[in-house]
């Protein structure tokens, strides 16, 4: 998997970006918060990214911050939401704003954003409340961290991030989590899976 690329930005729109690494011109999709962030053309950059593989097509997603790359991986990780309407609403709306949202079931300002109804709000509340609330402010300290870093690592083999925070608070609710380091709490939670 291509886990960032660091090069020349070519060309830069609202909707992609060309970045030049090693002579070769990689075509990234991007969300309109981060072209708002992006340097100027012929300057360096390093984007964070998320290939998609589809059967008529490869494309990349790339993000400026790995925490708006993972929330986009939690965005895909619901049913109905693609990597398309994923950065529609990273470009429409803050990740920050987003969590509250979703926290407070606040389907108003989820379906301000374009293209999402009111079932897929719905949907969204529902599928991601449990693992925006799990996240953030009341995650704290070096268990929170030793949490994420097992969430990241078992998203980077393959699993989503759902599936990933369910098998680690079961690991979490059946042993003492101070036994456990990063990655015997990763092997652990592979067989939750």
């Amino acid at each position: 998997m291509i886990y960032y690329l660091k090069g020349i930005l070519s060309y830069k729109s609202p909707t992609f970006v060309v970045v030049e690494v090693g002579g070769i011109g990689y075509r990234v999709n991007i969300s309109c918060s981060s072209f708002a962030n992006l340097p100027s053309e012929n300057e360096r950059v390093k984007l964070y990214t998320y290939p998609c593989f589809k059967e008529e097509n490869i494309s990349l997603y790339g993000f400026l911050t790995e925490e708006e790359r993972d929330f986009f991986l939690m965005l895909i990780s619901v049913s109905s939401i693609g990597p398309k309407s994923a950065l529609r609403i990273l470009s429409r709306i803050s990740v920050k704003d987003f969590k509250k949202a979703v926290r407070e079931a606040n389907l108003s300002s989820l379906i301000n954003i374009p293209g999402i109804g009111e079932k897929t709000a719905q949907r969204l509340i529902l599928e991601l409340k449990e693992k925006i609330g799990g996240e953030g402010e009341e995650v704290k300290g070096m268990k929170g961290k030793l949490i994420e870093d097992a969430v990241s690592g078992l998203v980077s083999l393959g699993y989503t991030r759902g599936e990933s925070r369910k098998a680690i608070n079961e690991v979490l609710s059946t042993f003492n989590e101070k036994e456990f380091d990063l990655a015997r709490l990763i092997k652990e939670a592979l067989r939750y899976i």
